[in-house]
């Protein structure tokens, strides 16, 4: 059996429900890409909130997830260094990894090192 991987979903504020659809099904061809298998996806519908975020930490938890892929860094945070902290959150909370499908030059350092990572 496939491990376990969450998805992670910020609807910032250019994404319409059809994009976010979009980014769902990459998160899904991302988990089997990577062998895992996708249980689920959060989607922070709401700008500057967290509800979903604190949901996914702890559902992983409750779950046992260690993996957790999100479409690209700024569905953490649009701001780097943000986006960094609530990786290490995720990431020391869980005990696992954030995968990223859109990885950009500073995050292709592979899981489950302190910096970004990318499917194996």
């Amino acid at each position: 059996m496939k491990p376990p991987i969450y998805g992670y979903v910020r609807a910032l504020p250019d994404l319409d429900d059809q994009a976010v659809s979009h980014l769902h099904d990459e998160l899904a061809h991302f988990a089997v890409a990577a062998g895992f298998t996708l249980a689920g996806v959060f989607v922070e519908r709401r700008w500057l909130h967290l509800a979903a975020w604190d949901a996914l930490v702890d559902h992983c938890n409750q779950q046992e997830v260690r993996n957790v892929v999100v479409p690209a860094s700024k569905h953490l945070h649009t701001l780097p260094a943000l986006s960094f902290v609530m990786q290490s959150v995720i990431e020391d909370v869980i005990g696992g990894c954030v995968w990223f499908v859109h990885p950009d030059t500073a995050e292709e350092l592979s899981c489950p090192s302190r910096s970004r990572s990318t499917a194996p």
